[in-house]
């Protein structure tokens, strides 16, 4: 189980990279040639996992508000599979240009799996099969943990827009579901084709 405390720990110590800090589908500006990404005032050094499950949690809520939003003549199923679909797409693109960019820069001065000592192709592989993993399943734990504001102060407009009631609080329960479940069971997840 990931613990509040395992979690905070986690967050505080792994200062892996320089990341976003609040990651969400509002931050991204993309257009056919480019893709960028705004307000960077949360920036500071932190667990990679935490931006990309913040942007994956976030594609999650948007699935399960969908329901709430329907209506006869739009059942936004089509729209519900796109979600799906990119998220799945997000967790692989990122992967395969970072282990491209790992495999780029193996050599480089800030190496931290320094060749003299995993001087093996197949032990490097497994130092990065390894790193990916973890990786995952923090990107999981963050982004359930993101998920579960929706219950606090941190609202969701893809929640909160849904005029009705009892259908917001279904979508949000569906959610929250699933919100517990990456977080509780997040190691049991050996690839995001099972998470969609």
């Amino acid at each position: 189980m990931w613990s509040y405390a395992g979690s905070l720990s986690r967050f505080c110590e792994r200062a892996q990279a320089l990341i976003h800090g609040d990651l969400h589908t509002g931050s991204v500006m993309d257009t056919p040639n480019s893709t960028q990404v705004i307000d960077p005032e949360f920036a500071f050094y932190r667990p990679m996992g935490f931006d990309i499950g913040a942007f994956v949690g976030n594609l999650i809520l948007a699935f399960f508000a969908q329901d709430g939003h329907a209506h006869e003549g739009n059942d936004r199923k089509e729209y519900k599979e796109w979600i799906w679909r990119t998220i799945e797409e997000t967790w692989t693109l990122f992967q395969q240009k970072f282990t491209a960019l790992w495999h780029q820069h193996k050599d480089g001065s800030g190496e931290a799996y320094l060749a003299e000592i995993y001087n093996k192709p197949e032990l490097q592989q497994l130092v990065q099969e390894k790193f990916m993993k973890d990786l995952f399943h923090d990107t999981l734990g963050f982004g359930a943990a993101k998920m579960i504001r929706i219950v606090g102060v941190a609202h969701v407009e893809d929640f909160e827009s849904i005029k009705d009631d009892s259908k917001r609080a279904a979508c949000e329960r569906q959610a929250l579901e699933l919100a517990k479940l990456l977080l509780e069971e997040r190691r049991n997840f050996q690839a995001i084709t099972e998470v969609v």
